[in-house]
C-alpha cells in the first residue's frame, strides 16, 4: 500500500498506512457509558459501535502465526479478519477526521477493551510492534485524546503489569488485592454477572440481589474506578436498572438499542426537584346541588400516564387526584378514531361531535352554538384562558366556526361574533394584520385589548382581550442537558386564574360564570416525545387546579371539571420513584392516540361528571346544571 507522511493530532509526526474509505464516520453522539460487546459478530465491528457514539468497544483477539485476528473461537478466524483492518486502521481513520483531534463530540474518549483468547503475554507483544509508529494515538496516561487501551480477558498477573508499556491499562478482578502500584494501571474493573444473580433482565431485581450488585458497584466506586458486568442481562429493563445503579459500563450486544436508549434517556427521564402540597379539599359532597359557576379546566395531550408520570415526580400527590368523582373521557371525532385539538375541543365547547380539523361547526360545517353563547342567554358570562395563542384549537373551538382549523384569520375574526367577556392566550399576527384593523374592531365591539394579565381586575371595560405569553426556558429540554437542570421563569395560566376569576366574578351581577382554562403545552411534550416537558407542563398545570379547588371551596358554588382533549405521544411509565421525584417513560408515537383520558370533577353537580363518559357529554351536562329549568 502506498504510505504518507500526516501531522499527527497530538502534534507528533507519525507514518500511517492510508486506507481506502468512501466517508468521514463521525459519531452521532458521545455515549461514555455504553459498552459494545461481541463486535466480531458485525462485518464492521469497530465502525458501527463508533458511529453509534459508544465509549467503550471490546474486540476478541486470537494471536496466530504472528497476526493478531477478530473471533471469539479459533474456529471462526478467517484471514480477511484481523485487528488491522477492523480495528487499527478504522481507529486511525477517525482520528484523520476528528477536527478538533477528539473522537467524540463534547471531547469524549474511547476505550477499547481488548480481550486476548490465547496467551495474553504473546498478544501483548505483537500488539505492542503494532502500535509503536502510532504510539501517540494510545497513550491515554498523557493525553486525554487518546484511545484507553485496557487489557482484559487472558491478561497478565498483577505482578507482571510493570514489564508492559504505560499505554496499556488492565482489567481488574473484584476478588484479587491489588497494590497501590497495580492499582494504578487498573483501567477498571468487568464481573461476571451469574455470580451474582440469577436474573434475566425482566421484572426487577430481587432486594437481595439488587443490594449485592449495589454493594460491588460501590466497593468499585470507592477505588475510583468504573464497573462492566459481563453476560448481564440485555433488556431495556436491565438497562434501566444499570442507569440507575451508575453502573460506568452497560454491556450490550444490541449496540444499536442500547445507543438510541442512552441517547434519549434524559429525554425520557424526569426528576422534580421542587414538589408542591396540593390542596386539600374540605366540602362535603351534596347530591343534587346545582352550580352557579362552572370552572373546566383541560389539559391539552394529557392522558393517564401523564397524569400519573406528574404525580411520582411530585412524590405521589396531585390536587387532581383529590377530585373524588372520577371517570374517563372517550376523545374521538366523528370521523377518526384519532382526534385532534379542534375536533377535541370542539366536542368539548358545543357539545357536537364534529370532523377533524373542523372547528364550532357540526359534521356538515353548520355552525352549533357553544357553551359561552349559549350561557350568555341565561345571563351567564364566560371567560377563556389558554397558553396556546388565542386562535389555537381549543381555545378557538369555544369562539370560532369554521371547517379548517389553519384558517387564522377566519377564527380570529370569530371573537367578534362571540359572546365572551374573557379572553386571555397568545399573540398571532392575524391581530395585526391591515394595521391592526381586527383590534379596532374588537375595541368597537367592547373589548379592552391588555398585554398581560396584571390589569384585568383593573379593566373599566365590561371585556378584556389580554394577550399573555409563558415565559419559560426550554434549554433544559435539549438532549445535552444536565437532568433536572430545569430552569422555570414564569407560567402565565398560573398568575392568570386569580385576576380571571375576579374579572368574571365582577361582570357577572350574581347571575354565575363560567371559566375555560387550558393548559396547552402538556401536548407539546407528547409530540416532542420529552418526558422533563411533559410532566413540568402538567405540574404546571395541576397547580392551576390546586387554585381552582381552593376557590370552589371559598364559594361554596362553584363546579370544577378536569378533563383533556386527548392524549398524546402515547406515553408509558416505565418505572419511577415517588420519594426521590424520579420517573421514566417511553413514547410510542409523537402523534395523537385515542385512549380516553382522565375525568374528574368537585364541587356542587360533580356527580354529573363521573363513569365512562363521551366528550360531546360535556357541554350537554354543563348546559343541565347551569341553564334554568323548563
Amino acid at each position: 500500500m502506498k504510505k504518507k507522511t500526516i501531522i499527527a493530532l497530538f502534534g507528533l509526526y507519525a507514518t500511517l498506512t492510508v486506507v481506502p474509505t468512501t466517508a468521514q464516520i463521525r459519531p452521532v453522539a458521545y455515549i461514555p457509558n455504553a459498552h459494545s460487546h461481541n463486535d466480531y459478530t458485525r462485518n464492521h465491528p469497530f465502525t458501527l459501535a463508533y458511529s453509534l457514539g459508544f465509549g467503550s468497544i471490546e474486540v476478541d483477539l486470537f494471536l496466530r502465526d504472528g497476526e493478531l485476528y477478530v473471533a471469539h473461537e479459533e474456529k471462526e478466524i478467517t484471514k480477511e479478519r484481523t485487528f488491522d483492518k477492523l480495528y487499527l486502521q478504522p481507529i486511525l481513520q477517525a482520528f484523520r477526521n476528528a477536527e478538533d483531534g477528539y473522537l467524540y463530540p463534547d471531547q469524549g474518549q474511547l476505550q477499547l477493551l481488548i480481550d486476548p483468547k490465547t496467551d495474553g503475554a504473546a498478544v501483548l507483544q505483537v500488539l505492542t510492534k503494532k502500535l509503536a509508529p502510532y504510539r501517540a494515538y494510545f497513550d491515554s496516561k498523557n493525553n486525554p485524546k487518546a484511545v484507553k487501551l485496557v487489557i482484559s480477558g487472558n491478561r497478565p498477573d498483577a505482578a507482571d503489569f510493570a514489564k508492559y508499556d504505560e499505554i496499556f491499562f488492565f482489567d481488574g478482578e473484584l476478588q484479587v488485592p491489588y497494590t497501590a502500584e497495580q492499582l494504578a494501571r487498573i483501567g477498571m474493573f468487568s464481573a461476571p454477572f451469574p455470580a451474582v444473580s440469577k436474573w434475566n433482565g425482566l421484572g426487577r431485581l430481587t432486594e437481595p440481589d439488587l443490594k449485592k450488585v449495589k454493594a460491588i458497584v460501590d466497593s468499585v466506586h470507592r477505588l475510583d474506578r468504573k464497573i462492566r458486568f459481563w453476560a448481564s442481562p440485555d433488556t431495556r429493563t436491565a438497562w434501566y436498572e444499570w442507569v440507575k445503579l451508575g453502573i460506568d459500563f452497560i454491556n450490550t450486544d444490541n449496540p444499536t438499542g442500547l445507543s438510541d436508549f442512552l441517547r434519549t434517556y434524559a429525554q425520557h427521564s424526569y426528576q422534580e426537584t421542587a414538589p408542591y402540597a396540593p390542596y386539600q379539599p374540605k366540602q362535603t359532597a351534596k347530591q343534587g346541588a346545582r352550580p352557579k359557576n362552572v370552572i373546566l379546566l383541560i389539559s391539552d395531550g394529557a392522558g393517564l400516564e401523564q397524569l400519573w408520570a406528574a404525580a411520582i415526580a411530585n412524590r405521589g400527590l396531585l390536587n387532581i387526584l383529590n377530585m373524588p368523582y372520577t371517570g374517563y373521557l372517550d376523545t374521538r371525532s366523528a370521523d377518526n378514531y384519532h382526534t385532534d385539538s379542534a375536533a377535541g375541543g370542539s366536542a368539548l365547547a358545543t357539545g357536537v361531535k364534529t370532523r377533524n380539523r373542523y372547528i364550532g361547526v357540526d359534521t356538515s360545517g353548520n355552525h352549533v352554538p357553544n357553551i359561552p353563547d349559549r350561557l350568555a342567554t341565561s345571563g351567564i358570562v364566560s371567560g377563556i384562558v389558554s397558553n396556546d395563542r388565542v386562535i389555537g384549537a381549543t381555545p378557538s373551538a369555544f369562539f370560532a366556526h369554521v371547517t379548517e382549523r389553519d384558517e387564522s384569520d377566519s377564527i380570529a375574526h370569530g371573537l367578534l361574533h362571540s359572546k365572551l367577556s374573557l379572553v386571555v392566550g397568545g399573540f398571532h399576527p392575524a391581530f395585526a394584520k391591515n394595521d391592526s384593523t381586527l383590534l379596532r374592531q374588537l375595541r368597537n365591539q367592547g373589548f379592552e385589548i391588555q398585554q398581560g394579565v396584571d390589569r384585568i381586575t383593573e379593566a373599566r371595560s365590561n371585556r378584556i382581550l389580554a394577550f399573555a405569553e409563558d415565559q419559560v426556558s426550554r434549554e433544559w429540554d435539549k438532549l445535552s442537558r444536565e437532568q433536572g437542570a430545569i430552569k422555570t421563569d414564569y407560567r402565565m395560566i398560573e398568575d392568570a386564574f386569580e385576576p380571571a376569576v375576579r374579572f368574571l366574578e365582577n361582570k357577572s351581577r350574581g347571575n354565575g360564570f363560567f371559566l375555560m382554562i387550558e393548559g396547552a403545552k402538556i401536548d407539546g411534550g407528547g409530540h416532542g416525545n420529552s418526558m422533563p416537558f411533559t410532566v413540568s407542563e402538567y405540574l404546571s398545570f395541576d397547580r392551576v387546579v390546586g387554585k381552582a379547588l381552593a376557590y370552589a371551596d371559598a364559594d361554596g358554588e362553584t363546579l370544577v371539571i378536569v378533563t383533556s382533549d386527548h392524549e398524546t405521544g402515547g406515553l408509558v411509565v416505565l418505572d419511577g420513584n415517588d420519594k426521590t421525584g424520579q420517573v421514566l417513560g417511553s413514547f410510542a408515537t409523537n402523534d395523537h392516540t385515542g385512549v380516553p383520558v382522565p375525568l374528574a370533577a368537585y364541587g356542587p353537580g360533580a356527580e354529573y361528571f363521573q363513569g365512562f363518559v363521551d366528550n360531546s357529554e360535556i357541554a350537554q351536562r354543563i348546559y343541565q346544571l347551569l341553564e334554568p329549568e323548563n
